[in-house]
Formats: C-alpha cells, sequence, structure tokens
C-alpha cells in the first residue's frame, strides 16, 4: 500500500499523487491538466488523492507545459458603478468554476503600465470595458499581438481584426420600452441620458431615438443630457429630471441610461409631488439587484450584470480554446414593475 505523506508542513508534489494513487506522474498530468481523458475510474481516483493529499498544481509549471496561465484580466473605467460590480462578480464567479483567475484594473489608473504587465504575465484573454479615450485602438492591438484574445464592447465604435465585441442589443431594448409605454397610452416620452451627443460611444441615446422615430415616425423626443465628467448615479437621475419636468411639463413618461438614475428621477418626481407611476411613468436599464425593491419596484431593460459577467467568460474560453474572435449581441428583455402604468390624463383625472 503507497505510503502517505505524514509531515503537515511538506509541500505534496505530483509524485507523491501518483504514488497513492497507483499511477504515474503523467496520468497525474493528464488529469488535473485536462490535457487528456482516461478511464472515469482512474480519473475518479487521482482526483480524490489530489483533494485529500491538498495537492496545489505548480501553476508557472503548468502554464509553461501548456502555454496558458488560466487567467483573464478585466479593464473598466467605471470600476465604482453598481452594474460593473455585477458583471465583474459574475465573471470572477464563472472564471473560478472553471479554473481562472481574473485580475481586475481600474482604466483610470497608469493604462500603459497594466499593459506591459498583462503581456509580462501572460493573462490568456482580456475583457476591455473603456472608450478609446482611457484605452486606445492602438494598445488592443498592442495586447491582441502578445497572443491575448481580447473582447471589448461594440461601443467603440472602431472594430479591428481579430478583436472580439460584445454588447447588449440596446436598440431592440429602447424599442421594447418605448413600444410597451406606447400601448400604456404614452406618446411624450422623455430620456435622461448620463452623456450628450459628443459620446459617441453610447449607444443608449441613438438606441432611444432609434426607437421614437419607429414608434412615432418624425416625432422629435425630449432629452436631457449629463455633460463630462459623465456619470449615471441616482443624484443625476434626479437633477436631469427635474430638468425635464420643467422644461417639459406635458412629459408623461421617461426613460433613464440606467437604473441608478431611474431610481434618483422617481425619488426627485416624487419630491415634487408627482405620484410614480399615476402621474409619469419610469423605465430603467441593468435590472440591478436594487430596481426590484424601490418604491415603487423599476420597470427595467433586463442586461443582468452578472448573467453579463458569465458571457465574457464563455466567449473569452471559447476565443481562446478554438483560437477565435466575432461579434456577440446578447438579447434584452424588458422586465415590467409597478413604476409604470397607463398615460396620466388631466382630461380624465376631471371627469374622476
Amino acid at each position: 500500500m503507497p505510503k502517505r505523506i505524514s509531515d503537515p508542513k511538506k509541500r505534496v508534489k505530483r509524485e507523491d499523487v501518483a504514488v497513492e494513487a497507483g499511477v504515474s506522474t503523467a496520468t497525474v498530468s493528464y488529469v488535473l491538466n485536462r490535457t487528456k481523458r482516461l478511464s472515469p475510474e482512474v480519473e475518479q481516483r487521482v482526483l480524490e488523492t489530489a483533494a485529500r493529499l491538498n495537492y496545489i498544481p505548480n501553476r508557472i509549471a503548468q502554464s509553461l507545459a501548456r502555454n496558458k496561465t488560466n487567467a483573464l484580466a478585466l479593464i473598466t473605467a467605471d470600476i465604482t458603478n453598481v452594474y460593473q460590480l455585477d458583471v465583474i462578480k459574475g465573471l470572477q464567479a464563472e472564471a473560478l468554476k472553471n479554473d481562472y483567475i481574473v485580475y481586475i484594473f481600474d482604466a483610470f489608473g497608469d493604462v500603459s503600465k497594466y499593459i506591459k504587465h498583462l503581456i509580462s504575465t501572460r493573462v490568456d484573454g482580456i475583457f476591455v470595458s473603456a472608450a478609446p479615450d482611457f484605452l486606445s485602438d492602438e494598445q488592443l492591438c498592442e495586447l491582441r499581438d502578445a497572443d491575448i484574445k481580447v473582447l471589448t464592447d461594440f461601443s467603440r465604435s472602431t472594430y479591428l481584426p481579430d478583436v472580439s465585441y460584445i454588447m447588449s442589443d440596446m436598440y431592440d431594448g429602447f424599442l421594447q420600452a418605448v413600444e410597451y409605454l406606447k400601448s400604456l397610452g404614452h406618446t411624450r416620452i422623455g430620456y435622461l441620458s448620463a452623456f450628450d451627443d459628443s459620446c459617441y460611444y453610447d449607444t443608449r441615446l441613438s438606441a432611444f431615438r432609434t426607437a421614437m422615430r419607429r414608434a412615432f415616425n418624425n416625432s422629435v423626443p425630449c432629452i436631457e443630457y449629463g455633460s463630462w465628467p459623465y456619470s449615471s448615479s441616482e443624484e443625476l437621475g434626479g437633477r436631469l429630471m427635474e430638468q425635464m419636468l420643467e422644461k417639459h411639463p406635458d412629459v408623461t413618461a421617461v426613460i433613464a441610461t440606467n437604473d441608478l438614475m431611474a431610481i434618483g428621477a422617481m425619488k426627485a418626481a416624487q419630491d415634487m409631488g408627482l405620484d410614480v407611476p399615476g402621474k409619469i411613468s419610469v423605465i430603467g436599464v441593468d435590472n440591478i439587484d436594487k430596481s426590484s425593491v424601490c418604491d415603487p419596484p423599476l420597470t427595467t431593460l433586463d442586461q443582468c450584470g452578472k448573467e453579463y459577467g458569465k458571457k465574457i467568460f464563455h466567449v473569452l474560453h471559447e476565443n481562446i480554446c478554438e483560437q477565435t474572435s466575432g461579434k456577440y449581441v446578447i438579447p434584452m428583455r424588458l422586465i415590467r414593475r409597478g413604476s409604470t402604468g397607463p398615460a396620466f390624463s388631466e382630461q380624465l383625472e376631471k371627469i374622476m
């Protein structure tokens, strides 16, 4: 019978697992690195032995042998945003399930140093959630040319060979939202935008205008804009809602850039004595956790951050394993809650 490892201070080696499991060291490598399929009985025995001995593989040696590090990176320009945090959580959770680790970087830092570090440590892939102002196309190419699989957002508006792009289908999502409001009798629909027209990489503003044209022909929508430096907070949503109602008191529904802004807009309307949704309906984007527990619960376009992060992992993993790249559009779904209702009518109110 193989001798057990008795010294708790001694680092367990691959050879120890092989002796204890009664197999060769090559077999242990095949099973733990998933590079060759063996019989279920042998695989189970090796895995159980490795777990019992608390064997921790040498990642450096594995990466040299397989030319893979099982490491990914994410660079974001909005690391404090609630939705971005959900994306990060979803990506990390799915990566961990598949034996990958994720490094997180803030694009407000020294991006050139980050890139040098990522290339020198040989990460397998990276997701870039930052506009060209923070991380240029030249820097994306630098990562790509270092054999790192790059996935970024469609909203960069520039498409590079062998770089993958992903986005939620904002155009269909906003059409769902506008058509739903139209079915409730709303014709004066406003938009609270965190960005102005100079922010070419925000697709939501364009998606809203397109949806309004399709639903109401040549309608000129009411829009209140944020400005640089851009933010998408509850405070901004409240301020833009006040401006919207002051300039366009006939607006009966608004859509906001994200849920946080929509929640801020609802609070501002309520502070002004307007019932939501009795006097004005509100729709957000993202479906963050807070959207379902605010008062009233927020109608929102669902692009669940954790699920989006999960999808990001699988796209990168496919690109890494298959040596592919592509464009990926994720469907959105309108979740109807208590912040939307029939359009307010002064004539109807007088009758009642």
